[in-house]
């Protein structure tokens, strides 16, 4: 979903008077943005990534995967807090989707 349509979905279930609720509207966005970033990260590095300590290598989980478990419980409270009609709001693209075999 785009961010404009998402926006526009969002502005349509609050009151775009209430200066409180449009700050979180926009709130809201920026962290789908941020989210959108870690999926993005992931993406390119993977989930595990290889660090260099002089002589050392070695592997370590991608630290984008924990920021993107915070940032996806603080949108899930941000829209809770916006009485969001509908909480199943996709906010990656479609072709960020993984496959069930990468889970294994």
């Amino acid at each position: 979903m785009k961010q404009a349509d998402l926006k526009k979905q969002l502005m349509s279930q609050i009151d775009e008077n209430d200066q409180m609720e449009v700050e979180k509207v926009e709130r809201y966005l920026d962290l789908v943005k941020l989210y959108r970033k870690m999926n993005a990260s992931i993406a390119k590095y993977g989930p595990m990534i290889e660090i260099e300590n002089g002589s050392q290598k070695f592997l370590k989980p991608n630290p984008a995967i924990s920021e993107k478990i915070k940032l996806s419980s603080a949108i899930i409270r941000l829209g809770k807090d916006l009485n969001l009609e509908n909480l199943n709001i996709t906010i990656t693209d479609p072709d960020d989707d993984y496959d069930e075999s990468e889970l294994t």
